[in-house]
């Protein structure tokens, strides 16, 4: 017994000792772990730090000109730099104009006075120069004033003698505490003239108490002058009082900062913290305009000028109202002159070259002035005849009671407005009729034909109607004139798209026309492994010029070719139905009847309408992306795509790819390296490129690159200096015998959603960048409408950490949706998206942004299925209208089919045709 209870408190002894084993190595582990996590975290942040050096800047830090991209200012944060980049480093962006005011005064040496003039405004403005008390002004010439209407605002850290500085600039210079300063007030010389005394009494206590005295004295003498007659004696004795010749025009720079051609302009600086804002907006502006190189300058025009009156207007009231009407449809203003002579405008065919543009926007502002008075007068008569229609249908027996021979009424009524619709049309009518010579048809030849059929309807009526009491004869002429106006809102809804659209093509802005690759077998090369099955792919590329706009623009959709190929069947029906029904019933007016309402119901109202209401609601969205589709042939061309090539760059633009730190693993040589890893990566076009921007500011320049070769998923191999270069992962590193850090090393980093990529020099390891890609939300936008829609994207890149699944894990999309494609097929990638035309077709055209063609291709391909819908409406409609009317006439007589009943048909049919293709929108 003892001994069995011995050997029992060994046993718990000895487990007991093996539960203190684990606990301490549990603590050890624990304190490895937390070592391990201190350390990483160590080397993070030393890694954080070392990337500032040669991160990209913010988008904002940096301002440049809008030709040479020169850098112009930047702002730098002091304490994001080494004490030996401060030394050297430029001002930023508060001290920048004050230290260079402190440089001109001790450069000077000059201890005269020094006036300084303020502008009662907003940013007041001193001039500190020497020159303004020496020199008396130049004469005032024509060359001189040439030079003087162009000065603006800009940016730039050169300063010369005649600098003008900001109020606040000049109170933070020393050298201005010491000297006295006198006030010139520009609100005396300007137009008006306004005495503030609070504003008069703060600025004396900013100064001596010289200049206080003066300033009192002025007060005092002012005060009892009428501010009236000082305006006008000021203004009267310029000279006099000033010693200069008033200038003829005065000209005032604009607050806000402009962007123009590089030229010789006086510069006003002030503190950047003062207007960032402002440069901010005004710069995306000036990004987002089509055309980037006009600024605009406030002036005041020459005082003789302003006295003037404006010219008057001596235009006829009938052309001021149309004229008004193209401005309110238009979203710009006319840009043809309304003192242009019609007859030397030249009539062009087409869009052949720019000297065009005059006569094309010439003719289409005509065509929109008649469709909108045809449009309102069909307006007018249709509103009238839908009224008539309506109480003859509701209330025939209180108008027979009341009106006199109301059916005869009834007919004339119908007889004047029928004639009025084909007055006002006969244009269409001809145009319908003129086809049927061959048994063809257009979108007119419906009308042309309803037409004919009203009138006779209207007219024969006449001799079967007389000491008639009631309402016996249906006219179905408000189906017609309903038919009329719908035509003529459609034409002009189609002009007033191909105004908006010439303004792009016609535009000096780059264009890029997009098409659709035709090397099939290379296309399916690219295709393969991704969920579509067509290779139809569409890319994009810069072009000289936009031909066959006019063509393509005014192309017949599927709806006027349906109503075309119908018009001439629907005809034959018509006048086998009123033959037979006059054979059968021996009725000459029941024949004319039936033909008449067979004829109006083969219409198809809402022709023109279904398709150029949402073209040119398509057309108005795509503007806000600077994309072009012209018509619907454009949307023919590119409703098929299943896939858009495209680059790294378009989907990680600039700002996408931070530089989260940098691992060094060389004392010496590191800087060097990085910048020859810099140049390899601009190079090679690589996305990563943009997050060491950095590395061009140390004033070193990129060295030169002899060669550089892509590795599939694998990264860069340059040659600088002589030297290898190497940057991509760790396979590429292993492949040229480069050892790394371990894979677990690396794991750390992967966990939080960022990639690695190594630099190597002359076959040793330089160091390891820690890469976080980000996904572009407007890009993110148009993948996700572009993957719904059924369009796969073919990528070509230079990043090894690129790939399929990265694209659709950062923008989320299916990553069959995303192809990168291999070095072959990219380099074909790159040859046709590089290529220059000097003329493309006019289908669909940007400013060369990718979400832009992704945008308008993925708008044609849902734009494509809404218009066939409206096809397949207009088509049920008109075959199921003549079906049943021909039936209905032969069983019962045209009597049965009212004209309310048949007005309502058509108007269902025709208002489904619109209305469905605007449920789903592109």
């Amino acid at each position: 017994m003892k001994s069995r209870k011995n050997r029992k408190d060994v046993s718990q002894n000895v487990h007991k000792i093996k539960q203190d084993t684990i606990k301490f190595k549990n603590k050890d582990l624990e304190i490895d772990n937390i070592l391990e996590e201190t350390h990483f975290l160590t080397e993070k942040g030393e890694m954080e730090e070392t990337a500032k050096k040669y991160r990209a800047r913010p988008k904002w830090d940096e301002i440049f000109s809008n030709t040479s991209k020169e850098i112009r200012y930047t702002n730098n944060n002091p304490l994001e730099m080494d004490l030996e980049e401060k030394d050297n480093a430029p001002a930023d962006d508060e001290t920048a104009a004050t230290l260079q005011a402190q440089l001109i005064l001790e450069n000077t040496g000059e201890k005269e006075l020094l006036p300084v003039t303020i502008k009662d405004d907003a940013e007041p403005a001193k001039e500190v120069s020497e020159d303004t008390v020496q020199k008396e002004p130049e004469p005032h010439t024509e060359e001189k004033e040439s030079e003087e209407d162009s000065p603006v605002v800009t940016l730039k850290p050169e300063f010369t003698k005649d600098t003008k500085f900001a109020d606040d600039v000049i109170s933070e210079v020393e050298e201005f505490h010491d000297r006295e300063v006198t006030v010139t007030d520009y609100d005396s010389i300007d137009i008006d003239l306004e005495l503030d005394e609070k504003n008069t009494e703060e600025a004396i206590e900013n100064f001596s108490e010289e200049t206080k005295e003066k300033e009192k004295q002025k007060k005092e003498d002012r005060q009892g002058i009428d501010p009236e007659h000082l305006k006008e004696e000021i203004k009267g004795n310029y000279e006099k009082l000033f010693g200069i010749k008033k200038p003829k025009t005065q000209v005032i720079i604009s607050k806000v900062p402009v962007y123009t051609l590089e030229e010789s302009v006086d510069k006003v600086h002030v503190k950047a913290g003062k207007f960032s804002t402002v440069v901010r907006r005004e710069y995306e502006q000036y990004l987002k305009s089509s055309d980037p190189h006009i600024a605009h300058v406030v002036k005041i025009e020459k005082e003789e000028e302003l006295s003037q009156d404006p010219p008057k207007d001596n235009r006829p009231f009938k052309e001021k109202v149309l004229n008004a009407v193209v401005g309110f449809f238009s979203t710009e203003e006319n840009e043809i002159g309304q003192d242009v002579p019609e007859e030397k405008i030249e009539t062009v065919d087409d869009y052949t070259s720019k000297e065009d543009a005059k006569s094309i926007l010439f003719e289409i502002n005509a065509n929109i002035r008649k469709l909108f008075m045809r449009s309102l007068i069909m307006g007018i008569i249709t509103l009238f005849s839908l009224v008539v229609t309506v109480l003859v249908r509701l209330i025939p027996d209180v108008l027979c009671a009341t009106i006199a021979n109301a059916p005869i009424v009834y007919a004339v009524i119908n007889l004047f407005l029928t004639g009025l619709a084909i007055g006002v049309n006969r244009i269409t009518i001809l145009s319908g009729l003129t086809p049927l010579a061959k048994f063809k048809g257009n979108s007119d030849t419906a009308l042309a034909v309803a037409s004919i059929a009203a009138g006779l309807q209207a007219v024969v009526s006449f001799f079967f109607i007389i000491g008639a009491e009631s309402f016996t004869i249906n006219y179905y002429s408000v189906i017609l004139i309903l038919g009329f106006f719908t035509n003529a809102i459609g034409k002009l809804f189609m002009v007033l798209r191909v105004k908006d659209n010439f303004k792009f093509v016609s535009s000096n802005a780059p264009a890029y026309a997009a098409k659709i690759y035709t090397d099939e077998n290379i296309a399916a090369k690219m295709m393969s492994g991704t969920v579509v099955e067509r290779p139809i792919v569409a890319y994009q590329h810069k072009t000289g010029f936009l031909s066959n706009f006019l063509k393509i623009s005014y192309a017949p959709d599927p709806s006027e070719e349906l109503a075309g190929k119908l018009a001439p069947v629907t005809l034959l029906c018509s006048l086998a139905a009123a033959i037979v029904y006059g054979v059968m019933f021996k009725s000459f007016g029941g024949a004319v009847d039936a033909f008449s309402v067979m004829a109006a119901v083969s219409i198809p109202v809402s022709t023109l309408l279904a398709v150029n209401i949402p073209m040119r609601s398509f057309c108005k969205k795509l503007k806000k992306y600077n994309t072009m589709v012209s018509s619907y042939l454009s949307v023919k061309q590119f409703c098929d795509t299943t896939a858009v090539m495209t680059d790294a760059n378009d989907l990680y633009p600039e700002g996408s790819i931070t530089l989260d730190g940098i691992k060094t693993f060389m004392e010496r040589g590191a800087d060097e390296a990085i910048l020859a890893c810099a140049a390899v990566l601009k190079e090679a076009e690589s996305p990563l490129a943009s997050a060491f921007d950095k590395t061009i500011d140390k004033g070193q320049g990129l060295p030169h690159v002899e060669s550089v070769l892509y590795e599939d998923e694998m990264g860069l191999v340059g040659w600088v200096d002589g030297e290898r270069i190497l940057v991509g992962s760790r396979s590429l590193m292993e492949k040229y015998n480069v050892d790394t850090p371990s894979a677990d090393y690396e794991e750390k980093y992967h966990l939080e959603d960022k990639e690695i990529t190594y630099l190597s020099k002359a076959g040793q390891l330089v160091a390891m960048f820690v890469v976080k890609y980000n996904a572009n939300p407007v890009v993110m936008e148009e993948l996700h409408r572009g993957e719904m829609n059924g369009i796969s994207f073919l990528v070509r890149t230079t990043d090894c950490n690129i790939t399929s699944e990265r694209i659709a894990e950062d923008f989320g999309i299916f990553f069959r949706s995303v192809k990168v494609l291999p070095t072959g097929l990219g380099s074909v990638c790159k040859e046709v998206r590089e290529q220059t035309e000097e003329s493309s077709r006019a289908y669909l055209a940007t400013r060369g942004r990718f979400t832009a063609l992704l945008r308008g291709v993925t708008g044609c391909v849902k734009l494509s299925s809404n218009i066939s819908l409206t096809v397949v409406i207009q088509l049920i409609s008109v075959i199921l209208g003549v079906l049943l009317s021909a039936l209905l006439c032969l069983y019962a007589g045209p009597n049965v089919l009212g004209t309310l009943e048949m007005l309502i048909y058509s108007v269902f049919w025709g208002a489904s045709a619109v209305i469905a293709p605007l449920i789903k929108k592109p």
